[in-house]
């Protein structure tokens, strides 16, 4: 059933409502149905992994529930006991990434005279938006994103959806999960305060990401292999590379949703 006209009315609600710190994401647009036929139970490997927020593995606002996640992480759990770990440690298990922000006013300075690299214990955790360490990331901002892309609302309503689910509706700009303007920056912000983003959404949203207001900052890491880098121990004798390329795995995110950074 196609959701009712409240759709309009929910946007201008979520633009009074701050982003949850940490947010659970569906990684496929046919989540919402796929649950809805038991896959959760059915095939609850994949679908735990890739449907979080539809099988009621996380909230849309989540986080690492135990001091020790990150330990658990290193040591393998969240592949050989993920029914625990994706509930306990979504965070540093990686279906849930934290937003992201840069705690220092110093930060734009340090990065510019290269602390990143010189100091990359303490300006990751400090300055993660201005070292690199979180980047804009193609995420969904309501709970409900996957089901209401599987009722066809991404081609129903695109000017709502786009925005609020990015992700879901797969019109991010630049690669996969990432999200920045295509077309130039300047042009961007241009069409954008003129309205373009609402009246032309299908050719802005993907040409104009950033602009008009797909991207979240968000803390996850940029690599596939980062896990088994983590536990080879180079979090610890890589620092500056694996602090910059892999923050969930080295416990950075699980910092940063504690407020610790």
């Amino acid at each position: 059933m196609r959701p009712p006209a409240m759709l309009p009315r929910l946007a201008s609600m979520l633009a009074l409502v701050p982003l949850a710190l940490s947010i659970c994401n569906d990684r496929r647009s046919e989540c919402g149905h796929w649950a809805k036929d038991d896959h959760c139970v059915s095939n609850p490997d994949f679908m735990k992994r890739m449907c979080p927020r539809s099988c009621g593995v996380c909230e849309h606002d989540c986080g690492d529930k135990n001091e020790t996640c990150v330990g658990w992480a290193l040591a393998g759990e969240c592949e050989s006991n993920p029914d625990f770990m994706l509930r306990n440690c979504p965070t540093t298990c990686g279906i849930c990434t934290p937003e992201c922000k840069d705690t220092m006013p110093e930060c734009a300075g340090w990065a510019h005279l290269g602390e990143c690299t010189k100091n990359p214990e303490f300006t990751s955790r400090k300055c993660p938006v201005s070292c690199g360490v979180c980047t804009p990331k193609c995420k969904d901002t309501n709970s409900s994103c996957s089901a209401w892309a599987g009722a066809g609302e991404c081609e129903g309503n695109p000017s709502f959806m786009f925005v609020t689910c990015p992700a879901a509706c797969d019109v991010c700009s630049g690669h996969p999960g990432d999200c920045d303007d295509v077309s130039n920056s300047t042009d961007c912000s241009t069409w954008a305060g003129r309205g373009e983003c609402i009246e032309n959404p299908n050719f802005m949203a993907r040409e104009c990401s950033k602009a008009c207001g797909l991207c979240t900052t968000v803390c996850t890491d940029h690599h596939e292999s980062c896990g088994g880098w983590a536990k080879d121990k180079e979090c610890e004798t890589n620092k500056e590379f694996m602090n910059k390329e892999c923050p969930q795995s080295c416990g950075i995110c699980n910092a940063l949703e504690k407020d610790e950074l």
